[in-house]
């Protein structure tokens, strides 16, 4: 999708930003009827799984919910204050998806993946600050992209955060935004403790196979049988087919899916408003960031142009330039 858009198509995507659980339940209720709702639903599966393809170290993060939000979190902590053990575990726990506890083995996931370096510290009583890396930063504009570019198809004003995302003043905003939706999230009593969760979000891989499953079936939330290879997936997300039989066994049991026996995967009625409700979710929270931040952009963006010159005329002055 192209980034040209007019005035009216700005205003749409402004009119999804919500704050609070009332506003942000009603935008979800929004979406439930919005047409273009199982094709956004679709590509933002289909584009993660492309980003984790092109990305290995990225393919990692999205392993479990636990990985990805340490990843989400450590960028937004270096954005605003800088990332320390501490604030990661205070974090961790205000989402309620991560333990506490799981925050250091976590941190240091992150540096094995080279997403993060120990930053200097000096002086006595100083907490050990990480910094993100280059790799680190050009991993999560990747995926941020694969976020804006599927919800574009609800609301085409969204690529415009897409093809500037390169842009560090854009990307700050972007990146931020949807961490401050967790925040709320949390604090609004949000069901996480679901079947879904369970089986899925919590397991290796489990959010790369519903990945798989819902790229491959042609409609959305998934109906009839969808071909599913254990060999193949588990090629691909680097675990073993006794943990993906293990996880669908985990599913049957918990009556959101089925294998025909013949190669395929059906989703029970539960599973489908499973699978419907937690990505109605996930685009209702992007659909609310970008619009808040459709207008962020415009100020940081103006902000950075006007401190440049300021900034230039300082290092011109001793005698950097």
């Amino acid at each position: 999708m192209e980034s040209v858009v007019g005035g009216d198509q700005l205003e749409s995507l402004r009119s999804w930003r919500a704050q609070g659980r009332p506003a942000l339940e009603a935008a979800s209720t929004r979406l439930a009827h919005h047409p273009g709702f199982p094709e956004a639903a679709r590509a933002l599966a289909a584009n993660m799984l492309a980003a984790g393809d092109k990305d290995k170290a990225l393919r990692g993060i999205f392993k479990d919910a636990g990985r990805y939000i340490v990843a989400m979190l450590a960028i937004y902590l270096h954005l605003g204050g800088g990332l320390t053990l501490a604030r990661l575990k205070d974090f961790c726990a205000m989402s309620g998806l991560v333990s506490p506890g799981r925050a250091r083995s976590l941190l240091l996931y992150l540096r094995y993946l080279g997403y993060v370096e120990l930053f200097p510290v000096r002086g006595p009583g100083k907490a050990a600050r990480y910094m993100p890396t280059a790799h680190f930063l050009a991993s999560w504009s990747l995926h941020l992209k694969a976020a804006l570019d599927a919800i574009a198809h609800i609301e085409p004003a969204a690529a415009i955060l897409r093809d500037r995302l390169d842009e560090p003043a854009v990307f700050d905003v972007v990146a931020r935004l949807p961490a401050d939706g967790l925040r709320e999230t949390a604090s609004g009593g949000y069901e996480m403790d679901t079947a879904f969760f369970r089986v899925f979000l919590h397991r290796h891989a489990g959010s790369q196979i519903i990945f798989l499953l819902l790229a491959t079936n042609e409609t959305f939330p998934p109906q009839g049988a969808t071909p599913f290879s254990l060999a193949a997936a588990s090629r691909r997300f680097g675990v073993s087919r006794i943990h993906i039989r293990r996880l669908l066994d985990a599913g049957a049991a918990e009556g959101l899916l089925r294998s025909d026996g013949e190669g395929s995967v059906v989703f029970e009625e539960a599973g489908r408003v499973a699978v419907e409700k937690n990505y109605r979710d996930q685009l209702t929270h992007l659909l609310a960031a970008a619009a808040a931040a459709i207008d962020e952009v415009a100020d940081a963006v103006s902000a950075a142009a006007e401190a440049r010159p300021r900034v230039a005329h300082a290092q011109a002055q001793m005698g950097l330039m």
